[in-house]
């Protein structure tokens, strides 16, 4: 189950540079799409280990692993955060932590861990 998580990271930079290549082609970007697309990648996951633990490392793989790479293909810092966010994750993330982009990547860091942690022990099953 844990080769999961890499799966999902090399995912996600792959399609954060998809995105950036939309972007930069002044495209639009599906966001109710793509996070559609995702939620059924992480429903298969939890559908095929029987393990509900896997969502929240997931679902945090997404906010590191998409959102970094995306700001850096763009030719922002790792930690920029956009003035006016579209997706309602960006938005919410931005109603929480404001500017602060390294504190929001160091708190999604820091629950990544361990949630992984506790994906790996499941200490509650």
């Amino acid at each position: 189950m844990i080769w999961t998580i890499p799966i999902f990271t090399m995912l996600n930079i792959i399609l954060a540079f998809i995105d950036s290549r939309i972007i930069r082609n002044s495209k639009k970007i599906l966001h109710g799409l793509n996070g559609a697309v995702y939620l059924l990648l992480v429903a298969g996951v939890v559908w095929y280990y029987s393990n509900y633990w896997i969502i929240a490392p997931l679902l945090l793989d997404r906010m590191l692993f998409f959102n970094i790479p995306l700001s850096l293909f763009r030719g922002f810092t790792w930690n920029y955060i956009s003035p006016a966010p579209k997706a309602i994750t960006d938005r919410m993330a931005k109603a929480i932590f404001g500017n602060r982009g390294t504190l929001m990547y160091g708190v999604y860091l820091v629950l990544f861990i361990v949630t992984i942690y506790l994906c790996i022990k499941q200490p509650f099953n």
